[in-house]
This record gives C-alpha cells, structure tokens and sequence, in this order.
C-alpha cells in the first residue's frame, strides 16, 4: 500500500504532463509549406525545372541529395516540428520533402 501512495502523485504528474502536451499548430504548419513551396517555384522558373510535389519522407527512404536548394529554419518549439527540405537529386531533377524534427527547445540549449 505504501508503494502505491508513493507511485500516486508520480502517476498524476504523468497524466497532467500529457493532458497539456499540445501540438503543433496547424497555421504554422500551413506557413511551413507556404514558404517552402514559394522557394521550389522561384528556383524552378529560375532553372527551367518541373515545380516538385512534396513527398513525405519514409522511414529507410534513400535521398539523392546533390544540391540543397532549401531546408525549413529551426523553430523555437518544444516538441516534434514539420520540416521542408527542397533539393536538386544527382540527376539535377529538382525535388520536396517533407519530415519531421526536433524543434528548438529552450531548456535543451
């Protein structure tokens, strides 16, 4: 029973913690894309390429990665973020990725 007090209050600490865990928000996420897809066309129209759709990355997925045109800047956020990566392959065709990161976390610093 003593065990089972102790352990109490850690358990309700865990479930509080979740209960306020948020995501991120789906604006920024929007401005994410945006801001990516905005850079993909400008260098496009720029070099005569075919604008890339943006492909989620996979896990074990083999990236090409020649050339990077455009990479998503680190975000203040504790917790998981949506990052863009927009890169020419070794075969100069122009290509989106999108995958996910850690974000910058004040107390990691």
């Amino acid at each position: 029973m003593k065990i089972l007090n102790r352990l109490l209050p850690l358990a309700l600490l865990l479930v509080a913690s979740n209960a306020l865990a948020q995501s991120f928000p789906k604006d920024k996420v929007r401005q994410i894309e945006q801001n990516s897809i905005e850079v993909a066309q400008r260098y496009a129209e720029r070099t005569g390429k075919p604008m890339p759709q943006i492909q989620d990355y996979r896990y074990s997925m083999k990236l090409d990665i020649a050339k990077v045109v455009y990479q998503s800047p680190r975000i203040e956020y504790c917790g998981v973020i949506p990052q863009i990566m927009v890169f020419e392959d070794s075969n100069e065709e122009l290509r989106s990725i999108r995958y996910r990161s850690q974000g910058e976390c004040r107390s990691q610093r």
